[in-house]
């Protein structure tokens, strides 16, 4: 009797251990996936995980034309599933670079602030600054 009651009391044991090493390595492994990514957890933080880029900030991606030498030539784009053509303005995405039909990256990034393809969440580069004025020195002799 007594070998039974330890055979099951093993065996549960050893189903408990087994089912908290996988609690934590979800447990891991979720909080490395919010590491990477601090800005998303900010974002997610403050309410602002859904929201999509403004026009301001969609000016600020970089966006080619591509040519001879020039863009993401012959890829597809995620979004419309059609091919990369020279001629036709393209969008890098910053970070994963990535490249989307202008008009195709501007439509997602407009309702989503991640890559379409990837998921890195865009932080769009800071506005430049004004160019400083002329500094003028006064020389008293």
């Amino acid at each position: 009797m007594w070998a039974v009651f330890f055979a099951f009391a093993t065996l549960f044991l050893v189903c408990f251990g087994i089912g908290m090493m996988f609690t934590v390595y979800v447990c891991l492994m979720w909080s490395a996936m919010l590491g990477d990514q601090p800005e998303a957890a900010a974002m997610a933080a403050e309410g602002k995980a859904g929201a999509g880029l403004s026009t301001a900030e969609l000016d600020q991606l970089a966006a080619v034309v591509v040519g001879a030498g020039v863009g993401p030539r012959g890829q597809e784009c995620a979004v419309c599933l059609e091919e990369i053509e020279e001629g036709q303005a393209a969008r890098v995405l910053p970070g994963c670079r990535h490249a989307f039909h202008r008009e195709c990256a501007d439509r997602w990034l407009a309702e989503h602030r991640e890559c379409p393809l990837c998921r890195t969440v865009l932080c769009p580069p800071p506005p430049t600054p004004p160019p400083a004025a002329a500094q003028v020195q006064v020389v008293v002799a």
